[in-house]
């Protein structure tokens, strides 16, 4: 796996696990696996518990029921577990019952891209024949194919920037997932989504910060110097 995937799935992991209520999260690769939560995982748990979950999620596939989601309870506790492509699964430990819904917002909106990091980094994945009805997975809707695009990576950076915004005004990682879906709809169903037509997602992200002027100024200001690192902006100037 490149730096640059691993560094995609770091970040991933760190925002799932800064979910209050979120007790840590990993992710199986076919080389053992990468973790987030102080206290939680070292590198000998993570790396047996991934093994666990691979042989939990091969065994259900060769039963032809292969998952979707599943939910494990450790006494207090709750696993999360969700397979993503061949050796590659999502799974999250959180406090039983308290944040099994806003994780599942919070994954949602990232599930598309996520799986577009792990096939980046294992290109041959799609060849290898195994398990294909977990590695053929369609994207769900329009604006997980917009997740899957050129433009996934600035939105992603842009959905970062705007959950920051979001929960210094008292709302949640599950609103700001939630709240930018939406606005990523009205966007697709307003106008074709290119580099052209990004500024319009962004001002009505803006809108949704309230009516406190310099908070959406700084917003845009912050969302900007996203777009300017972007590759995608730097190949238009040319």
């Amino acid at each position: 796996m490149n730096a640059d995937s691993e560094r995609q799935l770091d970040n991933f992991l760190k925002e799932i696990a800064g979910i209050p209520g979120v007790r840590g999260a990993l992710i199986t690769t076919g080389d053992g696996a990468l973790f987030a939560g102080d206290g939680v995982f070292n590198e000998s748990i993570a790396s047996d518990l991934a093994r666990t979950v691979r042989r939990m999620v091969v065994a259900s596939a060769t039963v032809g029921a292969p998952l979707a989601e599943l939910l494990i309870n450790f006494g207090r506790a709750r696993m999360m577990i969700m397979p993503l492509r061949e050796e590659a699964n999502l799974a999250i430990l959180l406090e039983r019952d308290n944040v099994t819904s806003t994780v599942r917002s919070v994954v949602k909106l990232q599930i598309a891209s996520l799986k577009a990091v792990l096939r980046s980094a294992s290109p041959d994945a799609a060849e290898s024949g195994v398990h294909p009805q977990l590695s053929q997975s369609e994207p769900e809707d329009e604006v997980d194919r917009l997740m899957l695009g050129e433009l996934g990576p600035v939105l992603r950076d842009v959905q970062s920037c705007f959950t920051g915004y979001i929960e210094r005004i008292g709302k949640s990682q599950a609103d700001a997932a939630t709240m930018m879906r939406e606005q990523m709809r009205e966007w697709l169903l307003c106008c074709n989504p290119s580099p052209y037509t990004f500024p319009l997602l962004i001002d009505g992200l803006a809108q949704l910060l309230g009516d406190d002027l310099d908070r959406r100024t700084a917003f845009m200001t912050d969302v900007q110097q996203a777009m300017r690192r972007s590759k995608i902006w730097s190949g238009k100037s040319r």
